[in-house]
């Protein structure tokens, strides 16, 4: 971690960061229990405990009756505020669902949350059954392994770039997996060539997708990036038109921005 990462973890909340650190283990798992909570957090179970009472206690978890924890209704509330304050998501759904049945695979809208994560805005899912789902496992994947990531980043000033590489470990999920900062400015480079993102195996072998960055404001970093996503084999082979319709619904959903 480099000098300005370090002045600014002076002011993380510890108890507070762990409290949504354990809520983000629900993003890719359904129910944990307490014993798992611990070994993911890489804590003492009275710790997790005294997390899980706490959230529990304000709504944000709730325990069922075999004592296994899932995300509690007050979670709900708040993401439901989000949504009624996104006015463009009534306009943009359609467009990907458009998206979806002309590529015959699925789409995705994502955009920035913090220095290092994205969030999954809306999923659009082909009838397909080997396709490929970013629902439960956005949040668990770093957005430079992610097509859509990859695409925002790339829009960033070389500072923030620089920023979130200081923030995150280069891990190696497959053989194609980004892993140094060198790998990462080849990528961003690309996409500032060729205005396009491809997530080549880089997070799940087998897998490719292709995404777009869609801007609000020009010459301001994205707000959001859309994403094509399939099996490698059908990716490949329709490549050229998957890229035609991704730029197509990128600039219908900017004009309605």
């Amino acid at each position: 971690m480099q000098k300005g990462m370090a002045d600014q973890a002076q002011y993380l909340l510890q108890s507070v960061d762990n409290a949504l650190r354990l809520l983000n283990l629900f993003a890719g798992e359904g129910r944990l229990s307490l014993t798992e909570i611990a070994a993911r957090m890489g804590c003492g179970k009275t710790i997790a405990y005294r997390l899980t009472y706490t959230l529990e206690r304000r709504g944000f978890l709730c325990r069922g009756s075999d004592g296994k924890y899932s995300l509690g209704m007050r979670l709900f509330t708040l993401g439901q505020k989000v949504l009624s304050e996104k006015s463009y998501l009534p306009l943009v759904i359609p467009l990907l669902d458009q998206l979806t049945q002309k590529v015959n695979e699925s789409t995705h809208l994502v955009t920035w949350e913090s220095v290092n994560h994205v969030i999954l805005l809306y999923e659009a899912l082909p009838e397909q059954s080997l396709r490929v789902e970013m629902s439960k496992a956005i949040n668990s994947r770093p957005p430079h392994l992610t097509s859509t990531g990859l695409a925002l980043l790339a829009t960033k000033t070389d500072e923030e770039i620089q920023e979130y590489a200081d923030t995150i470990i280069f891990e190696k999920k497959t053989a194609y997996s980004i892993s140094s900062k060198e790998q990462l400015d080849e990528d961003i480079r690309f996409v500032r060539e060729h205005g396009y993102a491809i997530n080549n195996q880089r997070f799940e072998e087998g897998a490719i997708s292709i995404a777009v960055p869609i801007f609000k404001k020009k010459g301001a970093s994205a707000d959001f990036s859309i994403s094509v996503s399939g099996p490698s084999t059908r990716m490949t082979a329709h490549q050229d038109m998957i890229l035609q319709e991704l730029f197509s619904t990128a600039q219908q959903i900017s004009a309605l921005l």
